[in-house]
């Protein structure tokens, strides 16, 4: 019961985003795997009696790095990932695109990396493929040489930048 807990700890685990993402694409709730490690960082935060809920500041030492935060209290545990980023991802679905621009304008950010996953019809999940958003800040997620693109049911895409964080997005495969 929430309304007699008096603290919660907080776990801080940095993340390789690129490594969880490619062994579990679709699955982007990768608290579990993170059980069985020691965290970054711990806290214990004080609670208000009687409060639903209360905002707490990511440490600075994890306010630019892909963290895991998990929140332990009254014998549960729930985790949330963090991705900071200073970009926008704008999905164009019926084109099978993402433009990316810089967060709150509209400055296209090239040279960032996308990878895609592919789950198939039957739910077979597969690398479908990867490469650099061009000099627009776009990327087609969906055209591949091979045509394989019919037996997409969902795609699970990441975007990463080096300078500007990441994001994890799915779609839909463009209508034929």
């Amino acid at each position: 019961d929430y309304q007699n807990l008096e603290s919660v700890e907080l776990n801080f685990y940095r993340m390789d985003l690129e490594l969880l993402f490619s062994r579990t694409p679709f699955l982007m709730d990768v608290s579990g795997q993170f059980s069985v490690i020691r965290p970054n960082a711990t806290q214990v935060v004080k609670l208000a009696k009687g409060k639903a809920s209360r905002a707490i500041a990511i440490p600075r030492e994890f306010a630019k790095v892909n963290t895991m935060v998990e929140v332990v209290g009254i014998g549960q545990r729930k985790a949330k990932p963090y991705y900071p980023n200073t970009m926008t991802v704008q999905m164009i679905e019926a084109y099978g695109q993402i433009k990316v621009t810089q967060a709150g304008g509209r400055k296209p950010l090239s040279t960032v990396y996308v990878k895609v996953y592919a789950r198939q019809q039957g739910g077979k999940v597969v690398f479908f493929k990867d490469g650099y958003t061009d000099l627009r800040g776009r990327f087609d997620y969906a055209s591949v040489s091979t045509g394989d693109v019919g037996q997409v049911e969902r795609f699970a895409i990441l975007v990463l930048s080096d300078t500007a964080g990441a994001v994890v997005r799915e779609a839909k495969p463009p209508a034929r």
